[in-house]
């Protein structure tokens, strides 16, 4: 699931000026965009193909809300952060109509969002009103001939790239739910099963071709609009729609991924943290060791009304290998233990983040969020009986109802300089979240229970600042947990303002 939360879709001027308000500008000259206009005013897709349509690439399309199209280019992973009013959509054929379109929106004073895959928890979305840019047949993928690099289009997503470079021999950073979109994670970091070898996933950018708020294409690199490139590793939500970019390829090492799942009765929660403390350390999960994930969730084959606890681990090798380092988790009685060898493709099947897992399923989702350095053991047994107390109150809810606990290599990640990109948490090793798929009349309820299990997480890390990976906010944190307490803020908005 990493990134089962992750920001598919990248709006640049409904989140992005949220997030980071303008600075007042020396400058006279006041852009279209922040003239006093008339936002109430409708815009139809006749209008638009009017204005518009002539200057596009052919099989570019252009519909409103009666279009049968409209429900699935608009779909997202959480039915809860819909935007509030999508009134064209315009799915574009070729990379260069995004400029032509941003432009347009500039001159016209028309609020834009840029959409590839659709996902994210944020609240800041479903402020929008405007035209959606659809990335969505932007996903060409090309080797390039030094073999060190590919050039992928805006619209790919982590199922098409890992497929693709697999089959030929390579391997990328990229999240670890196959239906994510690739660069929406990237531009707020990148987690994934490759980052302790390779670093995040915006590590490995090369160049980008970004369009900003006027229309203007640009290419962002270390030599080229640099101070952008820094704010983009990280931060990129807010600054750009990118229609293409470099990034760095791999030769794969191994031809196959080992992982090993496990279902334990909650009785073993302490067994199971304590193991997992052990193995993690502070920030030291064994660099081949790609990921782990864990879970509290009712399983109705097993119980309806206990929660289960269920954890996975890959590993980039053979078994002989992985098992060496799983021995104190093999020791714990397990309700069920399941092993194999797979292609990283099928990894993703394995460990139930494939396209076509429950995972991708879109739903109404309230949750929380945060960082830790370790796990503390009372607290998760408090977040378990919590879990279990409240599915009793609401067992409607049990379905749809997460605790999730992400634990990633991440040595690569420690040691690249932390002033090469505007991420804020390479010291932070431990992603937890909580979700609960909820519908309107409960979601007081959930919105409570998300909030009860965020703050015993916080209340066993108690002299630590609160800490949140943007890609699964969820829009009411603290700007400095999201983007760092060090300084990073300040030169965000300086280059937002710019």
């Amino acid at each position: 699931m990493s990134s089962i939360m992750n920001l598919g879709a990248y709006n640049l001027l409904a989140l992005g000026l949220a997030l980071f308000p303008a600075l007042t500008s020396s400058s006279p000259i006041i852009p279209y965009y922040f003239q006093a206009v008339d936002v109430s005013r409708a815009i139809t897709s006749k209008q638009v193909e009017s204005d518009l349509g002539k200057a596009l690439s052919q099989g570019t399309l252009i519909f409103g809300p009666s279009s049968r199209a409209f429900a699935n280019a608009t779909e997202r992973w959480n039915t809860r952060s819909m935007p509030a009013d999508i009134q064209v959509v315009i799915e574009v054929a070729q990379e260069s109509d995004v400029a032509k379109v941003v432009k347009y929106c500039y001159q016209n004073s028309i609020d834009f969002l840029a959409y590839t895959r659709g996902h994210g928890s944020t609240s800041t979305v479903s402020k929008f009103r405007g035209i959606e840019i659809n990335l969505s047949k932007l996903t060409e993928i090309t080797i390039q001939p030094d073999n060190k690099s590919a050039l992928l289009q805006g619209g790919v997503y982590a199922d098409l790239v890992i497929k693709t470079i697999w089959n030929e021999g390579y391997i990328a950073a990229t999240g670890s739910n196959g239906c994510v979109g690739f660069f929406g994670p990237a531009l707020g970091g990148g987690l994934g099963r490759y980052q302790g070898q390779y670093g995040l996933i915006s590590d490995n950018f090369v160049s980008l071709n970004v369009v900003l708020a006027n229309g203007t294409a640009i290419t962002v690199n270390a030599a080229s609009n640099s101070d952008l490139f820094w704010a983009m590793k990280g931060a990129g939500h807010n600054f750009g729609i990118v229609t293409s970019g470099y990034i760095k390829i791999y030769p794969k090492k191994a031809d196959t991924w080992h992982y090993h799942n496990y279902v334990w009765s909650q009785d073993k929660l302490e067994k199971v943290f304590a193991a997992l403390n052990k193995f993690q350390g502070t920030g030291q999960i064994p660099t081949l060791m790609g990921v782990n994930f864990g879970q509290f969730s009712i399983e109705p084959n097993i119980s309806r009304t206990e929660a289960v606890i269920i954890w996975s681990f890959a590993y980039d090798g053979p078994a002989a290998d992985a098992e060496k380092l799983l021995v104190s988790f093999n020791a714990i009685p397990a309700i069920s233990s399941t092993k194999g060898d797979v292609s990283y493709s099928e990894l993703l099947v394995a460990q139930q983040t494939d396209i076509n897992s429950a995972s991708c399923s879109s739903q109404p989702y309230v949750g929380s969020n945060t960082w830790l350095q370790t796990y503390n053991i009372t607290s998760q047994r408090k977040i378990y009986n919590l879990f279990n107390q409240q599915i009793a109150k609401n067992p409607g809810l049990a379905p749809g109802a997460r605790v999730f606990f992400e634990g990633y290599s991440s040595k690569t990640t420690q040691l690249i300089d932390h002033a090469s990109s505007s991420y804020p948490h390479r010291d932070e090793y431990l992603l937890v979240f909580f979700a609960v798929a909820t519908p309107p009349d409960l979601e007081t309820f959930s919105r409570s229970w998300a909030d009860k299990t965020l703050a015993i997480w916080r209340a066993g890390q108690p002299s630590r600042r609160p800490a949140t990976y943007v890609n699964y906010a969820v829009g009411s944190e603290p700007l400095e947990s999201i983007y760092g307490y060090d300084g990073q803020l300040p030169r965000l908005r300086a280059l937002k303002s710019k």
